[in-house]
């Protein structure tokens, strides 16, 4: 019973969360690359082509300042315990998107960009929330509990995007651009609330001290582990692409089929149910037919090449076929090349091996959506899909031709 309580909390804190950092991706595009938008926040004098470089600027620092706190957070949880490291996330996120409110309001581009900065560094709730279900659950049932806490993950990246474009569309005169963002503080307000009630402590709160040079002292120590080297390069190459996608569709999408971030909220929701479809539909049958190691440099081509064809479709139908058939591939690709990390490492290896990949991940995530402001800035905002698609497709050639 303990176990369930504890994991329908921690469910919620963690839709909770990936709303609030979701609700963004609709309505930053309109600040930094529409001029056209009466959200458009950047000073005279700058260029939209320097409104590139802010906007990837601004998506990276969120993943950058996980990248760094989020195994210190870890620590921290082991020591004085989850409950409250959760807590300090939750409140980051609560902090953040008020700072992300007022900066708005005054058109502030350093306090938006100082706004992620506190999100990233106080960004240790999924991780953490992972942690807990490791404490609480027995072999039998971990790997179904880890799959409950992703397909929060997974409903939160749904309905993120899609109450930001909807909040922010103006169907009502309460809707603006803040109001979005108005709405992530209540949530997680509301999470800290439930979360302080109902969640129960699972730490050992073992007796050490925090390493604060921990997140590279794991990286290195995490790519030495026999055999994972060529995974650890995949999964940073792929999520490079994958983030240079990412942070340029919503822009491509305003700019190249006159979407509003009603229409963009809404695509993001026809991705995410596309991904539930195929992590909850496919990849069983899939995978109880063939292995991963098999189907994953298939899938992860197929990824970048379905990426790489949606800025030569040039109507709507096309662009969104290719859309369909990349989230289709992409839905198996991300479980095959989770599970390829977990089988790999042996067992006393799994916490290592699976906490080196996040970190990997989040450097995959925090430089190429930097980068893709650069790419977005010298060519135009359909370069970083371009640059995605082959980057992908070229990770699954090399992942092949290496066996």
């Amino acid at each position: 019973m303990a176990e369930n309580h504890n994991l329908r909390t921690l469910f919620l804190t963690v839709i909770a969360e990936v709303i609030s950092f979701g609700v963004l991706i609709p309505i930053v595009p309109l600040l930094f690359t529409e001029p056209s938008s009466s959200y458009f926040i950047l000073p005279e004098g700058l260029t939209v082509n320097q409104g590139y470089l802010l906007l990837g600027l601004l998506i990276g620092l969120y993943p950058l300042g996980q990248f760094f706190a989020t195994p210190i957070l870890g620590e921290i949880s082991d020591i004085y315990g989850r409950k409250k490291v959760i807590q300090i996330s939750i409140m980051g996120t609560v902090v953040s998107s008020l700072i992300f409110t007022y900066g708005i309001l005054i058109a502030s581009i350093p306090i938006l960009l100082f706004s992620r900065i506190v999100n990233g560094l106080t960004g240790g709730l999924i991780s953490v929330a992972q942690a807990s279900i490791a404490d609480m659950s027995d072999n039998s049932h971990k790997s179904k509990n880890f799959g409950i806490i992703g397909m929060a993950f997974g409903l939160g990246f749904i309905l993120g995007p899609f109450l930001g474009g909807f909040l922010s569309s103006g169907f009502s005169k309460y809707f603006t651009s803040i109001t979005p963002f108005i709405f992530a503080a209540l949530v997680s307000s509301v999470s800290l609330i439930y979360s302080n009630r109902k969640l129960i402590e699972t730490s050992p709160l073992e007796d050490k001290k925090v390493d604060w040079k921990k997140p590279l002292r794991q990286l290195l120590k995490g790519l030495r582990i026999p055999g994972l080297k060529k995974l650890f390069a995949a999964n940073f190459f792929y999520f490079s692409g994958f983030n240079f996608f990412t942070t340029f569709i919503p822009v491509y999408l305003v700019q190249n089929f006159n979407f509003t971030q009603f229409n963009t909220g809404n695509f993001f929701l026809y991705i995410g149910v596309l991904l539930i479809i195929g992590q909850g539909f496919i990849v069983p049958r899939l995978f109880s037919k063939t292995t991963e190691e098999k189907v994953m440099p298939f899938t992860l081509f197929m990824t970048g090449l379905f990426v790489f064809l949606q800025p030569v479709m040039t109507t709507l139908i096309p662009f969104m076929i290719a859309v369909t058939l990349f989230s289709l591939n992409n839905s198996v690709t991300q479980i095959a090349l989770n599970t390829l990390v977990s089988n790999k490492a042996s067992g006393k290896d799994q916490g290592l091996a699976l906490g080196t990949n996040q970190s990997v991940r989040a450097l995959g995530n925090a430089i190429p959506s930097m980068l893709s402001g650069v790419a977005a800035a010298a060519f135009d905002p359909s370069a970083p899909l371009i640059i995605a698609g082959v980057l992908i497709m070229a990770t699954a050639t090399a992942y092949k031709l290496t066996d």
